[in-house]
């Protein structure tokens, strides 16, 4: 342990004693290869199914929520009770991923969700959920939504810095776009699955208790893995380094956090690399552009189907079906991209492209026409959401991990609800189409600001 006690604060404020390679790391093999590791194989089936429970469930409740009182603030209201916990418990809940056993976690939180997903099926089924009861069963669904937010933000963090202790760190950015294609799969699948369920005769309540059984699988994957920690030690031959300070030369060494620190500087220190690591926090950044401007086209699928395309719960399911066909694509795309490729570099065009397609998407008066579109906006979400979260990933210290990655939780999952708080009424006043299209245009501003200055997301070694 240094002596010095400017080293030791230096090694206190980044709590880094095994680093992430300063670079990506080397892909090797094909686009499936962390599937040869049983651990990844059993958590990305469990949460597969699980997932895609949680989609159908995400289907039904936007129809039941809208058939309440066809109102787009309904919905707008309803999301932001169940993601603003997010907002608020993703900092301590990144502490706690750092600091507990994430397994353990991941399980509780789980039982808990099954729990919320079988009282939404019964009150369905007994009829408390119903236009005829508007007020009471907003009341329900939002009460229930929010223990749902709380169960999510508290372990969100741990569901993303868990995937270095299920693969060798060669394989992180592999492992890493295949988990986002299984959420993005399960997107699609979802509500095609719900939908299908609603033509045979299946009623929202039946959606909701698949849901609950979902969970039955993902408990049984989390109960079976043996995840290693020491997966997140480098064996790659690449030198471990950290930037202790601003203006301060980077050691090889590995170093130890002191042994005691106070609460605020292990909830903090997250916030705390991100502000002295401005490729970190352009990123996030960026991620928190898209979920405030871009993504409140989802929220206001159910009534872009009604008042633009004149359609109903269907032509809203094969939106959604469509939107996550493109994202499992671009999921695809970017687990098959070669090492060598500067992936920070292609998200400004990304983003560009995300905003053209929205404004397009805002002008479209036809079913055939936004079904593509909403398909390439899948895409586009999916590679900005996997190209930060990878960049992010192999740039952060292995002890901040959880903390950082949980500022891109709270970019991405956390200003979700405030976005829908905001975006939710503004559809009510100008129209779902009007609203998607005033995102978009400063979506596009910002994405033409990260590409006029292309520097701005280079990591720190490729600007020395």
């Amino acid at each position: 342990m240094p002596d010095d006690p400017q080293k030791l604060d230096n090694i206190e404020q980044l709590e880094a004693d095994d680093v992430a390679p300063r670079r990506a790391v080397v892909r090797r093999g094909s686009t499936f290869e962390s599937f040869h590791f049983r651990d990844f194989s059993l958590f990305w089936a469990g949460a597969f199914i699980s997932n895609t429970g949680s989609w159908m469930q995400n289907y039904a409740l936007a129809i039941v929520v809208y058939s309440l009182r066809h109102s787009e603030l309904d919905s707008g209201l309803v999301n932001f009770v169940s993601g603003i916990p997010v907002l608020f418990l993703a900092l301590p809940a990144g502490a706690l991923a750092d600091k507990i056993d994430k397994r353990r976690l991941l399980i509780a939180s789980q039982f808990v969700l099954l729990l919320q997903a079988s009282a939404l099926a019964v009150l369905y089924s007994t009829g408390h959920l119903s236009s005829a009861n508007a007020l009471p069963s907003l009341l329900w669904i939002g009460g229930l939504g929010l223990l749902g937010g709380v169960m999510s933000a508290l372990t969100f963090p741990a569901w993303q810095s868990l995937l270095p202790d299920l693969v060798p760190r060669a394989n992180l950015l592999n492992a890493i776009a295949l988990n986002s294609a299984q959420f993005q799969s399960a997107r699609l699948l979802g509500p095609l699955v719900a939908a299908g369920m609603v033509l045979v005769g299946a009623g929202m309540g039946e959606i909701f208790w698949v849901n609950a059984g979902s969970f039955l699988f993902v408990i049984a994957a989390l109960w079976a893995i043996k995840p290693h920690p020491s997966h997140a030690v480098d064996t790659t031959g690449v030198p471990r380094a950290v930037v202790v300070a601003p203006g301060a030369v980077a050691s090889t060494t590995p170093v130890r956090p002191t042994p005691r620190e106070g609460s605020w500087r292990t909830l903090t220190a997250g916030l705390r690399y991100a502000r002295e690591n401005p490729f970190i926090a352009y990123l996030v950044g960026s991620t928190a552009v898209m979920t405030i401007f871009g993504m409140p086209y989802m929220m206001l699928l159910p009534a872009y189907a009604d008042k633009v395309l004149s359609g109903g719960a269907s032509e809203t399911a094969y939106l959604m079906a469509a939107n996550g066909l493109g994202a499992v694509v671009g999921a695809l795309v970017v687990a098959s991209l070669p090492a060598h490729v500067r992936r920070e570099r292609l998200i400004p065009a990304t983003l560009v492209a995300f905003a053209a397609l929205l404004i397009a998407f805002s002008l479209s008066r036809w079913l055939w026409l936004s079904l593509p579109i909403s398909a390439l906006a899948g895409a586009c979400v999916l590679t900005i959401n996997s190209l930060t979260n990878t960049s992010i990933q192999a740039n952060v210290p292995g002890q901040l991990r959880g903390r950082v990655m949980a500022l891109f939780i709270m970019a991405f999952m956390g200003i979700m609800p405030v976005s829908s708080l905001i975006f939710g009424p503004l559809g009510k006043l100008i129209g779902p189409d009007r609203a998607i299209l005033s995102g978009a245009v400063v979506l596009l501003a910002w994405g033409a600001y990260l590409m006029g200055r292309p520097g701005l997301l280079d990591p720190p070694e490729a600007t020395s």
